[in-house]
Parts: structure tokens; sequence; C-alpha cells
């Protein structure tokens, strides 16, 4: 087995029973779970591999199973059946604001509590306690019972307490939604520095930019079942699959390609890329395509949008919210479509995807979802960097004796 595989699940499953008979709850919680009763499953038959030094992000819509799956891997929740867990590591689990903490306990007696349970001495977690309240930044209210804590507290609570215990997995579910903005750009500092430093997370997140910028590997679950293993930026684009084919009414789960049609009334075709240089000099990328409906859509609706490596949102088009709406189309109809944008983003990979869909009434219908139909490179090593090319300079100058220039406060 490698050195670096921290944690191994096969065949994970957990059902929960829907019997409301006290006597036969009762003797399935004595003797277990009874496959002939009525049950509700979870999660069904999960893989799950997790390497030291990854940053595992765990998407899925609510219900999907996310929470249960972290709570069988951090080992707070049993699995109905599973061939193997195996554990290489200690894991922090932070399953949701205040769980696991006791709310007539004070913040210091949780804090050490929490220090206590995953193995620190005593003289440990007094070394290390100074770092947790610095973090926390509760104040008085570490002194206080956890009962008279706001949900952004605790959240600040069990993070402080969660990266000072030198845990070889850390596990977060949602815990960072809560928190204040102060206090998650703190958090994802720190996330980022202990990632540099190999440490090992287990995020679960709803946030495509959270995953896109921090996580190294994407799972997707989708009623119980994993559906897609692998780069982030493709796990994005399956959970997205997963929610617009819901909206749409669609049941099936996402294959995963390129391109996803959930009803044959509109396409797109002939789809090619170029970068033009207009009259005044400034360079625009152009991406040509051909619409062509297979059906009457009295409203069509086209977007696109531009992302980079990291699967960030650069900038998107509605063709919902343009004056120049889409005309009327009936079946066999063709109308050349021009998607145009000042190109002035700086050195990276980046990528067009598209959507086709019908306005009904106040609803937006996906029709189909086109991802990655273009990807065009920009290079280049001047002094900027980030996402778009804003033109900063520096100028500097011998400022004279005579200048006098008002002060500014800073604050």
């Amino acid at each position: 087995m490698s050195s670096d595989l921290l944690l191994e699940a096969r065949g994970v499953s957990k059902s929960y029973s829907m019997s409301l008979s006290p006597r036969e709850r009762f003797f399935e919680a004595v003797f277990g779970w009874t496959p002939d009763k009525p049950h509700h499953v979870v999660l069904d038959n999960i893989d799950i591999e997790v390497r030291r030094g990854e940053t595992l992000g765990i998407m899925g819509r609510n219900g999907a199973g996310k929470t249960t799956l972290l709570g069988i891997l951090g080992n707070v929740i049993e699995p109905s059946s599973g061939s193997s867990i195996t554990r290489h590591g200690t894991i922090a689990v932070l399953l949701a604001v205040g769980a696991g903490f006791n709310p007539q306990f004070t913040g210091r007696q949780n804090a050490e509590l929490f220090c206590s349970l995953m193995g620190l001495s005593s003289a440990e977690t007094a070394a290390r306690m100074g770092a947790i309240i610095a973090f926390a930044e509760l104040d008085d209210y570490f002194d206080m019972p956890l009962r008279t804590y706001s949900s952004g507290m605790m959240a600040r609570l069990g993070f402080a307490c969660a990266i000072h215990v030198d845990a070889d997995i850390v596990i977060i579910d949602e815990t960072l939604a809560v928190g204040d903005a102060n206090f998650r750009v703190r958090c994802y500092d720190r996330i980022q520095q202990m990632q540099r430093n190999g440490q090992t997370f287990l995020l679960v997140s709803h946030s495509p930019n959270l995953v896109a910028n921090f996580c190294t590997r994407t799972i997707v679950i989708e009623k119980g079942r994993k559906v897609f293993d692998g780069p982030p930026l493709d796990g994005l684009n399956v959970y997205k699959d997963i929610r617009e084919n819901l909206a749409a009414g669609k049941k099936s789960l996402p294959s995963g390609g390129g391109s996803d049609l959930v009803a044959p009334k509109l396409r797109l075709e002939n789809v090619r890329f170029n970068e033009v240089t207009g009259r005044d000099g400034v360079k625009r990328g152009s991406l040509t395509c051909d619409l062509l409906s297979e059906a009457t859509v009295p409203n069509p609706v086209v977007s696109f949008g531009i992302r980079n490596q990291e699967g960030i949102v650069i900038c998107s088009y509605d063709s919902e919210h343009d004056t120049t709406q889409l005309k009327p189309m009936s079946t066999g109809d063709r109308t050349s479509l021009v998607f145009e944008f000042k190109n002035i983003l700086l050195a990276g990979a980046y990528f067009i995807s598209a959507r086709v869909a019908e306005q009904v009434g106040d609803v937006t219908l996906t029709l189909g979802t086109h991802h990655n139909i273009a990807r065009f490179d920009i290079v280049g090593k001047g002094t900027n960097s980030g996402l778009v090319d804003l033109s900063a300079t520096l100028t500097t100058a011998t400022p004279s004796l005579n200048d006098s220039a008002p002060e500014v406060a800073i604050r």
C-alpha cells in the first residue's frame, strides 16, 4: 500500500430505517439494520481514496449524502455496509456548526475537549491554547458557555481548534459558509498556508470558486452515488449539469461529457474561435457558431461564459437579458451567432462554454449545455498579473521641497 495513502474506503453504503414503530427501531438499534424492513438509502456503494497533500472537494445537491459520507470517513457515523474503511492518520472533523461540542461547556472547555479527543496531552493542549484563542478572536466569549454563541462564533471556535491539533486530515463541512467575510478570508489564507506545508483537506462546498481555487481533486455525489471523481474543472461541469438537468426535469444523471442535450430543440454547430483586432487597435475574441432549431421555439435563449483554467468565471453573457433578444425559431431555422468580447485577459488558458435554453413565461428552461467548446491561450510576461489587464503602471518622481501635498488618512 502506498505510504501517502491516508484514507481508503471501499463499497461504503448507509441506510436509515423508515420504520415508525418504537419496538422495531429498538431492535434495529440493538441488533442492527434489517434488510427486509423499509429503509432510505443515503449512500450507495462508494469507493474513495485520499492521499497525503490532496485537497479533495466534495460537491452535490442538498440531500445527496455528502455530510453522511464525511461522517463515515471521519469515524463519526457507522456505515450500514462497506468492505473496509482504513485510516492511516488522525482526522479532525468539523461536520456542522457546533457539532461535537457541548453547549453547556465554555469555549475554552470545548477546545480542551476537542484537543483531548484528538489525542493531545494536557501539556500539548495548554501549549496550543494561546494560538486557538488568538485565531478564534472570541474575546470574553471564550470563557462563556457555548449556548451563548452565534453560529459564526461556533464556526470560529471549531475551525481554530481543527487547524491547531496537527491532524493528518482536516474535514470541513460548510463550516466556512457561516462566518463573516473577514473570518473567511483568514480561514482561506490559513488553508493555503497549510496546503503549502502538505496538509490534507476534505472540503464540502457549493461554491464553484472555492472548489476551483483550493481543491486538487473533486468528487460529485448525486442521490447517494459517486458520479464523478477527477479534476476540479470537470467536476464543476458535472455538478452544473446535475443542477440544470434537475431544473429542466431530466431524471437521468449526466455522463460528464463535453455536451449534454436535454431535448433536441436547439443545437450549436460549426463553432469557430478567432482573435481579431478592431480599427481602434483593441484586440477582441470572436466565437462564431450556428444555432439550429429542430422544433418550434418561440423564445430561444443562448448564454456564453468564459472561465480560466481554475474554473473561475471571468465573464458571462445571457441573451435573456439583452434588448436584442433572439427571434422565434421554427423547425429547420438556422441563425448565425457571433459572440465577441474585448480581450484584456492576462496570461493563461481560457475556455468558452455555452448554453441553449427556452424561455417559458418567467422561467428559463435549459435545453442543452456545451462545455469548453473553444479554448484560447494568452501568452505574456508583462508586469501585470491576475485576471484582466488594467494597464497598471508605476511612475516615480523626486519630490520637491516646496511641494505640499495634502495628507490622506488611511483607516
